[in-house]
């Protein structure tokens, strides 16, 4: 016998089911659905690690309402929902999506005459990013959905690529600051600054001041004396005041392990000084957790501090090492999936390369544009490969001398990929250095993605 329910606030009690299930788990599971928390009767459970929650949750949350239909022949469940028609089958982990055969990690169960569904499950396919807070067992589901930023670097004068491609930056840090151990603010060039700046705020980009130094010493006196560190604020205050800036971009590098604690203490200090209505971001070096050596960045107390985190998810093959991908994907998967589990995960901004290294047979390498390798091309027999397990491309060639050269530089395939793993582990965006390399195969990526 089939029965049909067509009212979006039906309640579903599926008392007359004969399969049930034993739940594993009886404590509190909290879910929110935009920001707001939702109560559920009867509560959610978790079982076998998957949260599963009472199908009328989907009838009656005003997120969703959805129509529900139940087929005892075949022990099913059909739900049109957003646009979507979803099919399960009580205790089967096979179901259909618009008709698509996929495969559940828990399948539908009936417990105390309520028909349980897989959460995870139904909100992704609905559209929505799921997010699993273990510290305060509460599910995130968000259906409004922020554009995914790009926070994209300027330095020096690249102005037809900063026009072109204006309309895919959401921010722009205009690398034009520079600071000393003395924390005194300069400019390091000033190209059409002011010109510039207006421009790009007439395009509704938002703006931010980006300031520079490496190097150990330099960074130690900085930020190991809090007048330096007083100094370097008040200028940077003084420049958000004078030119409008939305933000400040801080990109501190090469810092002692040591320097650590000095560096959260000026950015707390910072931070304090911006106040709410100014955005403080900070670039850091890519880290998953498992490496050995120390590090000068504090990311839990940085994630804390700081409205959005650079993370710098390149140069994992550098000038001095072997030659290989400059950002290899499983690579790139490791620091995100770290980065949005110490921090809040809608604050990182994964840094993406538009350069990569050529590397002759043992000599150190030299950056190489997109517009230097087709240099290349044009100049030696540039052969393609394709590296499987970094999900890299790389170039090889003989020059003049007969030496042996190997180009490692990303591109539109193994830039989607990455993209793909910011999505997957629901990062708040990307960032870029630089605008100017003329890297047509990034613009095509967030052309399509965006």
């Amino acid at each position: 016998m089939i029965k049909l329910w067509k009212q979006v606030a039906a309640v579903i009690i599926l008392v007359f089911l004969p399969v049930t299930y034993m739940a594993q788990a009886a404590s509190v599971v909290n879910i929110s659905i935009d920001g707001k928390e939702r109560q559920l009767n009867p509560p959610a459970q978790i079982v076998n690690d998957r949260t599963m929650v009472p199908l009328r949750f989907i009838v009656e949350d005003p997120a969703l309402q959805g129509q529900v239909y139940w087929d005892q022949s075949q022990q099913k469940v059909a739900m049109d929902c957003r646009g979507r028609y979803i099919e399960l089958y009580i205790g089967n982990k096979q179901a259909k999506v618009d008709g698509k055969a996929c495969t559940l990690d828990a399948p539908p169960y009936i417990y105390q005459g309520r028909t349980y569904v897989p959460l995870r499950f139904l909100a992704e396919n609905l559209g929505a990013r799921v997010e699993w807070q273990a510290s305060q067992r509460r599910v995130n589901i968000q259906f409004n959905q922020a554009q995914p930023r790009v926070f994209a670097y300027y330095y020096y004068t690249p102005w037809d690529e900063l026009e072109q491609n204006a309309h895919l930056f959401t921010d722009i840090a205009f690398r034009w600051f520079a600071t000393n151990s003395e924390g005194e603010l300069y400019y390091e060039y000033k190209a059409d600054y002011a010109k510039t700046l207006a421009w790009a705020k007439s395009k509704g980009i938002r703006t931010h001041a980006s300031v520079v130094l490496m190097g150990s010493d330099a960074l130690h006196t900085l930020l190991s004396n809090q007048k330096n560190r007083t100094r370097l604020i008040n200028g940077l205050i003084q420049e958000v005041r004078k030119n409008g800036y939305d933000g400040v971009n801080i990109d501190f590098e090469l810092m002692a392990a040591s320097d650590a604690g000095n560096f959260t203490t000026f950015l707390r200090e910072l931070k304090q000084a911006l106040g709410t209505d100014t955005e403080l971001s900070v670039a850091v070096f890519a880290r998953t957790g498992k490496e050995k050596w120390a590090t000068p960045y504090q990311y839990d107390q940085i994630g804390q501090i700081a409205d959005s985190v650079v993370v710098m998810a390149y140069d994992y093959h550098y000038t001095t090492t072997a030659p290989g991908a400059i950002a290899p994907l499983w690579w790139v998967k490791e620091v995100a999936q770290y980065m949005a589990k110490i921090m809040p995960a809608e604050k990182v901004l994964m840094g993406m390369a538009t350069y990569g290294y050529d590397w002759p047979k043992n000599s150190s390498a030299t950056a190489v544009t997109a517009q230097k390798l087709s240099q290349l091309q044009s100049k030696y027999q540039v052969q393609s490969h394709w590296d499987e397990a970094s999900y890299s491309p790389y170039y090889t060639y003989w020059d003049e001398k007969g030496r042996y050269h190997e180009v490692w530089l990303e591109n539109y395939q193994s830039l989607t990929a990455k993209w793909q793993a910011v999505s997957d582990y629901n990062l708040g965006g990307v960032s870029f250095w630089r605008i100017g390399t003329g890297f047509t195969d990034l613009y095509q990526l967030l052309e399509e993605q965006l």
